[in-house]
């Protein structure tokens, strides 16, 4: 006897707060709409002794299908141990009203799985041979046209600022939101002076890397070190530096001279998670938006006291090898040439006296550690693949199916036993109180057996998820395995794909983080 399970999916998104956060409609909450479902399957006779199985995504756009706990009750409904599925209305599976459609019209069909929208009426168990035709598509469509509309009107309110001067995303550092209007920006007073110290340094004659070099002498606060100061100062794990390109990022945003420049980047379309980076002539600069930290004058010396050093000839860049870390900062190795590619650290050239100053490797001295070691974790993982695969856990127990089979059984003969002790009664072989007596023992058994029956059908449920997990996780270990039989020259490409990254402490050690780690001590853990 297959348990029902039910999955009831809730799901609220920013866009239903409105600017004081609190929910624009009260019966959109997470609350209400379990409320409202645990009120409708109590009413339901057929549905209310199924178990059930809540899946929440509290703060997650109805535009995206990429919702962790709505790809979980997917997951569950593949592997067949959802029955049923309940939403407050389709709008919480989601706004795009294709996705919902071919999720209803195939995907939930495909499984064997009932779908209810309480609000909208929909029951896919009453639609005998077709699924909710124009009615239910005419709502998906609704539902994906507010959000689109919705997103039309931020968009357009957006633009509207951005032509009256006022920055729209966050504010530079130099700079914060002014108390009385969240669209203007004032100087900060604590980074504002650094910005113009910056600019008279260059001005002056100093290299962006002697700037660099000179802030992190003082311990000055890098831009994300103050942001996260501000916002987040559980961030501050790991120690951040002024760089070259910090500086640089600085110098080159005429922001400080007091103008807006908004409409730098731009998505292509609507949902677009990538944005583009607009043409120079497309932005919208507003001069004199704002109070300058420097004049355009010192703005334009200090571009011309930068040094332009010569462009090197571009070279077809290799990428696949950029996961080299030091290990005492944490900076990604910079990559220079000469009679072989060479991996060093760019931190001595903004602090006195980093422990990884001499620190300096050739690719191939670290691809005489790398390839062998690769080779040794590829043999553990076949042969983690192979053990796994023979071993009992990979075979389906039956156990708890015959454990189950044996209950049910039990289950049946009390129930003869109920009529052979009613027919004794009948027969006047048994006293009334005796029936009584018996009767109730044998109703008390069966509950016990019905109680032991749902432990071993839950058990063997969990049971099944393991063995599917270790199943997909074997899978994933025997991804890894494609380069195994390459040659030395053609197993390097792999080989830094399957690395995370190699932390680098100095002229005798490293560390090697591979991207299977923890697939293969999960499958090779006892």
């Amino acid at each position: 006897m297959k348990q029902q399970i039910i999955g009831i999916y809730l799901r609220t998104s920013l866009e239903d707060y409105g600017k004081s956060h609190r929910l624009l409609d009260q019966s959109l909450s997470i609350a209400n709409q379990r409320k409202l479902i645990s009120d409708y399957l109590s009413a339901q006779e057929e549905l209310r002794s199924f178990r059930s199985v809540e899946y929440v995504d509290d703060g997650f756009s109805g535009t995206s299908m990429e919702r962790p706990r709505f790809q979980d009750m997917l997951s569950d409904a593949k592997s067949k141990l959802l029955t049923c599925v309940v939403v407050k209305d389709l709008s919480r599976i989601g706004r795009n009203y294709l996705e919902v459609g071919e999720l209803l019209e195939r995907f939930f069909p495909l499984y064997g799985i009932r779908v209810i929208s309480v609000n909208d009426g929909y029951d896919s168990s009453a639609l005998t041979g077709s699924t909710g035709g124009l009615d239910v598509a005419l709502r998906n469509f609704v539902y994906d046209s507010y959000s689109k509309d919705l997103s039309m009107k931020v968009r357009s309110a957006m633009h509207t600022r951005m032509e009256k001067g006022k920055f729209v995303n966050h504010t530079p550092y130099g700079y914060t939101k002014a108390p009385e209007d969240k669209h203007r920006m004032i100087p900060d007073p604590l980074t504002a002076p650094i910005v113009r110290e910056i600019f008279r340094y260059i001005i002056d004659g100093k290299s962006t890397s002697e700037v660099a070099k000179e802030l992190n002498r003082r311990h000055v606060a890098t831009p994300l070190q103050y942001k996260q100061h501000k916002l987040k100062p559980d961030c501050q794990h790991r120690e951040l530096l002024w760089s070259h390109w910090m500086v640089l990022n600085i110098l080159g945003n005429y922001k400080y001279t007091g103008a807006m420049i908004n409409h730098t980047r731009e998505s292509r379309y609507l949902r677009d998670n990538n944005q583009r980076r607009t043409k120079r002539e497309e932005w919208i600069v507003t001069e004199n938006a704002h109070e300058a930290l420097v004049s355009a004058a010192d703005f334009a010396l200090a571009h011309q006291r930068l040094r332009h050093p010569a462009v090197p000839e571009q070279r077809t860049a290799n990428r696949g090898d950029r996961v080299f870390y030091c290990a005492h900062c944490g900076r990604k190795l910079q990559k220079t040439r000469g009679n072989d590619i060479y991996f060093s650290c760019a931190t001595h050239n903004y602090k006195e006296g980093a422990p990884c100053e001499h620190l300096r490797w050739s690719k191939t001295e670290l691809e005489q550690i790398l390839l062998p070691a690769y080779r040794i974790q590829l043999a553990l993982i076949d042969d983690a693949v192979l053990q796994n695969e023979k071993s009992p856990p990979m075979q389906k127990s039956n156990s708890f199916q015959k454990r189950m089979e044996r209950i049910e059984q039990d289950i049946a003969s009390c129930d003869r036993r109920k009529m052979e002790a009613f027919e004794q009664y009948h027969d006047g072989r048994l006293t009334l109180d005796g029936f009584l007596e018996r009767k109730s023992a044998i109703a008390e058994r069966q509950k016990r057996l019905r109680e032991e029956f749902q432990s071993a059908e839950q058990a063997c449920i969990r049971e099944e998820q393991s063995r599917s997990l270790r199943m997909e996780e074997i899978e994933k270990l025997k991804e890894f395995l494609r380069g195994a039989s390459l040659p030395e020259n053609r197993i390097r490409e792999y080989m830094y794909q399957d690395i995370e990254r190699v932390l680098v402490y100095g002229a005798e050690k490293i560390e090697i983080l591979w991207r299977f780690a923890d697939v293969l001590h999960s499958v090779t853990a006892e």
